[in-house]
């Protein structure tokens, strides 16, 4: 897979993820000192720390990458942590530090949970009837292709196309059948191609800037996700008949 990322744009984001990832390590490990000094368990604790830098670090070169797999080490990490909350003695120094840890580790998650740094693409629904997303038609510099908007989530999506765009560049996405009527400027943040004959994925921001945009993309949402539902209800009858 090729990632680029815009990181000039995104900077702030970036580095906010950055200092939640060490945030997170740095309560984790604040919380081992209180454990060990409460039950003088010194030596577990230089066990946790070597193996909890070493878990740490890989976390972290995944976030760089920002690989799926970085979720199933988060979810590894948040079963740790409650693990940990429920064996402190209530609001001791170390079940505060576990849970500080753990909250940060939300934070993380959420500022991460969006279309420009992890797509949701429904790889494993090949019948293109059931999939989540929609036909939309893309154009840029006067000249329309075609392409699929796969994700909608926190005023970012993500277009697949075959058409190779560059980052920072705006695109005009307008959906088929139902919603012709509606236009969307998108700035592309992010760029992923997983394979050849595959599209690329753009991980795109709506830029609402018009009066109206936020009401009419409000309504576009909620369009998406009766969609989703409508195919999903389908799907069920069909298999079931």
């Amino acid at each position: 897979m090729k990632l680029l990322i815009n990181r000039l744009k995104l900077k702030q984001e970036i580095d906010r993820t950055e200092v939640l990832h060490w945030g997170i390590f740095f309560f984790l490990v604040l919380g081992f000192f209180y454990e060990a000094a409460r039950e003088s368990t010194w030596l577990s604790l230089i066990g946790a720390l070597f193996v909890s830098s070493g878990y740490f670090y890989l976390l972290f070169r995944l976030l760089k990458r920002l690989y799926y797999s970085f979720w199933t080490f988060v979810g590894i990490l948040a079963l740790f942590l409650v693990l940990k909350i429920f064996g402190q003695p209530f609001f001791s120094m170390s079940f505060v530090a576990y849970l500080t840890s753990l909250v940060l580790l939300g934070i993380l998650s959420y500022s991460l949970w969006s279309p420009i740094f992890y797509p949701i693409v429904s790889w494993w629904e090949y019948d293109f009837r059931y999939r989540d997303d929609l036909k939309i038609k893309v154009e840029f510099e006067d000249e329309k292709s075609d392409g699929r908007l796969t994700d909608l989530r926190r005023q970012a999506g993500c277009v697949a196309s075959f058409k190779d765009f560059k980052l920072g560049e705006v695109l005009t996405i307008e959906p088929f059948d139902e919603l012709k009527a509606m236009r969307f400027k998108v700035e592309i943040m992010s760029k992923r191609k997983y394979s050849v004959g595959r599209p690329f994925n753009y991980g795109v921001r709506f830029l609402l800037e018009k009066d109206g945009d936020t009401s009419l993309f409000h309504n576009f949402v909620k369009f998406w996700k009766n969609e989703r539902k409508l195919k999903l209800k389908k799907k069920f009858k069909n298999e079931a008949s």
